[in-house]
């Protein structure tokens, strides 16, 4: 068996790992309630993009040594659609987190007092 046939074959494992990494979570049922219902498909959906990210490492390895340079480009796209989800992620994560205001950024004015106004002290008047 040449590298060749080891690269198309990895890549297919890959393929099937990524398609995997979505198919699975949707026939998941969610479990746990709350704030953590549905946790276990976030979960699953990472666990087989962790798989796959490490196989395509291996066919971008194993890629490296093959002649032609189409192949060599062809072996590094399964690594790269990794990266490019993993961007995709943390550009998602950083967008929503700069659209929403801080803490003390949005104060508005009351159009009232906040409190009622303290009693005027007489003085001597609790001797």
């Amino acid at each position: 068996m040449s590298r060749l046939h080891g690269v198309f074959i990895l890549s297919g494992t890959w393929a099937a790992l990524y398609a995997a990494s979505f198919l699975v979570p949707y026939f998941t049922a969610p479990t746990d309630f709350g704030f953590t219902r549905g946790m276990n498909r976030v979960e699953l959906f990472f666990k087989y993009q962790l798989a796959a990210a490490a196989v395509s490492v291996v066919v971008w390895w194993m890629g490296n040594a093959l002649i032609p340079r189409w192949q060599r480009w062809l072996s590094r796209m399964p690594a790269l659609l990794a990266i490019g989800l993993l961007l995709l992620v943390v550009g998602v994560i950083v967008v929503s987190n700069m659209q929403r205001p801080g803490p003390t950024d949005y104060v508005p004015d009351p159009d009232r007092p906040v409190a009622a106004p303290a009693m005027p002290v007489q003085p001597g008047a609790n001797d």
